[in-house]
């Protein structure tokens, strides 16, 4: 019995299914349709492409009403994307201060790393995201951890040549 095929021009690539709505929102940043899609139904931990989930959008993209939202309806903080960043990583390495301080409230895990061994402390030092570090130092960051290549979050801010970042370390008492 023969198979046949319906091809139709113009679909042979086409996404099948349509965006999530909630993903869509957070990713942008936009409160009211991520609300919008709670309530109807969608999970807070839906993902994107890359694995990134819509808590990660919202935190990459600073968009703190989103995020605090998103873990009121039980998003999971720790969730990874692709390359092992969890939300915390994401805003700590864009000097999110009001996002990290949200995430670590929800319970976030402070000294969690990423696939290189690197951890939202390490990310803000190397990136110079100086209020953060100073947030993540008093919330109990453990800076003497070390990624895979056996740097700490002090060896990379002078890596980078963070200055400012360097001062908040040696404030601390923090020289490696």
């Amino acid at each position: 019995m023969p198979i046949f095929f319906l091809v139709i021009p113009g679909l042979v690539n086409a996404q099948i299914l349509s965006p999530d709505p909630l993903y869509d929102g957070a990713e942008r940043g936009n409160y009211a349709d991520v609300q919008k899609a709670l309530l109807t139904g969608s999970s807070p931990n839906v993902r994107g492409g890359k694995q990134i989930t819509a808590l990660i959008a919202a935190a990459r993209g600073g968009a703190v009403d989103v995020v605090e939202l998103l873990v009121e309806h039980d998003a999971i903080p720790d969730l990874v994307e692709d390359e092992g960043h969890t939300a915390l990583i994401h805003a700590a390495l864009n000097n999110f201060e009001e996002v990290v301080k949200t995430l670590l409230a929800a319970g976030a895990s402070i000294n969690r790393a990423n696939k290189q061994g690197e951890t939202a402390l390490m990310r803000a030092a190397g990136a110079g995201s100086e209020f953060t570090v100073a947030t993540l130092l008093l919330a109990g960051a453990d800076h003497t951890l070390t990624d895979f290549t056996g740097r700490t979050a002090f060896d990379l801010a002078q890596e980078n040549r963070r200055n400012r970042v360097l001062a908040i370390f040696r404030k601390a008492q923090i020289t490696r």
